[in-house]
């Protein structure tokens, strides 16, 4: 079958809808809705072909652009028209602001907030579909030293060792640690059994003189502190 070829009125419509969509952005970002920016960004992936349908496919599935930015990789190729190109560009977004959050975190001259650090984490973990057990060690000003993907696991369990933890903590020299993990089923409400290993790791600090500043669990669009709830 022969392949059918775009006419000239056709091909001049193409290039034109794709320069004043550019020239959209330059005079003014802000004028551009959400799948016409998601639209100008796959120009860059299919050079040659009309991208407004698969960005309008993208958000209907994904709803907003930060729901497209954190999404997993092969939930972007699962959406029709995406293709591995496209996803691996919006993945590459999202590591990025990633690398930024967490390189605001480092510039801080301490951690201040719950907020501060939850934002980096929801950015992070929201969207893993495994568990993840990550802590970051502290100076004695509160000052971010490392941090560090501690375990990983199934969907709904990780198993966390506390002397592994408080040993990282003293070669580190740390003076305080965060944990924090997430529960990929959503709910962050804290299991029996993260209670009893955050209490156990708290104790075990403080034998050390180090401190336990909080435990964090990211659910979908939310997140538990266990300071705030009175658990430490």
């Amino acid at each position: 079958m022969k392949k059918t070829k775009s006419s000239p009125t056709e091909k001049s419509h193409f290039l034109g809808h794709r320069q004043r969509l550019r020239k959209k952005f330059a005079l003014n970002p802000t004028y551009l809705t959400d799948y016409e920016l998601l639209e100008l960004l796959l120009f860059y992936v299919f050079p040659r072909k009309d991208t407004k349908p698969t960005a309008k496919k993208i958000l209907e599935q994904f709803k907003t652009l930060r729901g497209v930015v954190f999404a997993n990789k092969s939930d972007l190729e699962g959406v029709g028209g995406v293709g591995e190109s496209s996803a691996h560009l919006l993945t590459l977004i999202h590591e990025i602001f990633n690398r930024i959050l967490l390189g605001q975190i480092q510039e801080s001259a301490s951690i201040m907030s719950v907020s501060q650090v939850s934002d980096y984490y929801k950015s992070l973990l929201e969207q893993q579909k495994k568990e993840q057990f990550r802590v970051m060690f502290l100076n004695n000003k509160n000052k971010l030293i490392a941090e560090e993907l501690m375990y990983e696991g199934t969907v709904n369990n990780t198993a966390v060792y506390p002397r592994e933890i408080v040993q990282k903590a003293l070669n580190y020299g740390a003076c305080a640690i965060i944990m924090v993990h997430n529960h990929p089923g959503g709910d962050p409400k804290p299991s029996r059994q993260d209670i009893i290993m955050t209490k156990t790791i708290k104790e075990l600090l403080q034998k050390l003189d180090m401190d336990l500043l909080d435990h964090l669990i990211i659910g979908k669009n939310s997140v538990t502190s266990f300071r705030d709830i009175g658990i430490i």
